[in-house]
């Protein structure tokens, strides 16, 4: 239950501002401070501190000061919380009840000056509580009349804004029609990704030629990234059917399901853009490290003892170039295993060429037919467990902001419903991974590699290995131990 203020305590407040649109001349923060003040002076209650947050939405509490308020209040600073009107604290009833009950819990309590109840009563916390759900109102019908705007812009190929877009000229006759100077540059990174160059190098050849974003800012790897998934120059417009997961997955690719076929002409065909697509989809599920790898065998590389990733490492007088456990080398809980990079690659090089010629090819399609329909079918399950979980999670909120929960018991529940939940998605993450790999064709891989060996640079030779190699187990020992390397294909995992 919250715990009460002490009536022998003296109140000591901290005053919160938010405004959702932060501009140079905007009233919002001096009217509002001008009325903590004048209720403060009135009821004779000092204001040591003044926390605003400026240009946040109120229908979310993440970015906002609300836990360094409550964090406050934990420390002694300061017991009471001065607002404006109860839509300052919030546009989101559950989420708005959940951080009033958060304050209570830590000893406090908010007072809205203009809209003054006693919320120690049950009539004081419905009158409470009825502003709330007037502010999610107003939110609500503000956000369905965008929703509307940009479903009509929508149903007619256009954008949700008329925004400055690299590649495009814009004009409120004509719409979007492409730049003769930058559309072939875009195009062009398209076909330099494409053909294995990164972002990084795409961002300064950018700068390097005097191009600049829409903001006049210089090209990031970020920025360019974000100019080049929006789908924007294949003549598309994206939408997604329900909000991400994630906060911090707002805007990535994955986060849109849907697209448009918009009113623009495009930059570039939809095959070429459906590449891109599948590769910048399979390059988000590597680390970072692999991304851009250095030799021809970075990441498949692992120690058969205890399956960790061996490092590339220089070994002995002439400076050989080696594989190593890195486990043993960095907590010395494996044995360890060393294996030569030469002679590693002259193994893989002749079991390419072995495949190139037939090989297990044969049997391999068999098999990546049945894990396809096998991953296909733990993707719907770990779908509907993912969607599963989130509803239950949205009533466990629901139970905990009525009371019906305490927050002892809300905690973990709320805790095993999270690790349940990334359980899920890594299941699904790995069943659409699978799904993309079972749908590869092995042979023409294989003969591209054998014919492109001795030529390909090691990133582009990593990038055709990583299709149809899971990876290469190496075990302590002489080279002349019969299993001391074990190439594990693909179709071996499926």
């Amino acid at each position: 239950m919250p715990s009460p203020k002490r009536t022998d305590e003296p109140t000591i407040a901290v005053a919160y501002t938010r405004v959702s649109t932060k501009r140079e001349d905007m009233l919002s923060p001096e009217l509002q401070a001008h009325e903590q003040d004048t209720y403060a002076a009135r009821h004779g209650i000092p204001i040591v501190e003044r926390v605003e947050d400026l240009d946040l939405s109120g229908r979310e509490f993440a970015r906002r000061s609300v836990d360094h308020i409550v964090a406050g209040i934990r420390d002694g600073r300061w017991n009471t919380v001065l607002l404006w009107k109860w839509s300052r604290w919030g546009r989101n009833l559950l989420q708005s009840r959940l951080y009033l009950a958060e304050v209570e819990a830590a000893g406090g309590r908010v007072i809205a000056v203009t809209e003054d109840f006693d919320t120690t009563t049950s009539a004081g916390k419905f009158s409470r509580d009825q502003m709330l759900m007037i502010a999610e109102l107003q939110s609500n019908q503000i956000s369905d009349s965008w929703k509307e705007a940009h479903a009509r812009r929508r149903r007619l190929g256009l954008p949700h804004t008329t925004a400055p877009r690299f590649g495009y000229l814009y004009s409120k006759a004509d719409g979007y029609t492409p730049d003769p100077v930058t559309a072939p540059v875009l195009r062009s990174c398209y076909e330099r990704y494409m053909a294995g160059e990164g972002m990084r190098r795409l961002a300064l050849d950018l700068n390097a030629n005097g191009h600049r974003s829409t903001r006049g800012n210089l090209f990031s790897p970020t920025s360019i990234a974000r100019v080049m998934d929006n789908g924007f120059a294949a003549g598309l417009i994206r939408e997604r059917s329900e909000p991400p997961a994630a906060a911090n997955n707002k805007n990535t690719m994955a986060a849109f399901d849907i697209w448009r076929p918009g009113s623009h002409d495009p930059l570039i065909p939809l095959d070429l853009w459906e590449s891109y697509r599948a590769k910048r989809q399979e390059t988000a599920l590597k680390a970072p490290r692999l991304r851009v790898p250095a030799h021809t065998l970075s990441g498949l590389v692992v120690c058969r003892q205890c399956q960790k990733t061996m490092i590339s490492a220089r070994n002995g007088e002439r400076n050989y170039h080696v594989w190593r456990c890195l486990a043993a080398q960095t907590n010395r809980t494996c044995p360890g295993a060393v294996a030569s990079n030469r002679r590693l690659e002259s193994l893989v090089r002749s079991w390419v060429l072995t495949q190139a010629k037939g090989g297990d090819t044969i049997e391999a399609d068999t098999k990546r037919a049945l894990a396809s329909q096998q991953a296909i079918t733990n993707l719907k399950s770990a779908e509907a467990e993912i969607h599963r979980l989130k509803t239950k999670r949205k009533r466990l909120l629901s139970l905990y902001t009525d009371g019906l929960v305490d927050k002892s018991d809300y905690q973990d529940e709320k805790s095993a419903i999270d690790e349940a939940l990334t359980t899920a998605e890594s299941a699904a993450a790995l069943a659409k991974s699978t799904a993309r790999t079972s749908a590869t064709a092995y042979r023409p891989i294989f003969t591209t590699l054998a014919n492109l060996w001795d030529n390909a640079t090691p990133p582009e030779r990593r990038e055709l290995l990583s299709k149809v190699i899971t990876r290469i187990e190496v075990s302590p020992g002489p080279w002349s131990n019969p299993t001391k390397a074990t190439i594990i294909p693909r179709w071996s995992d499926a």
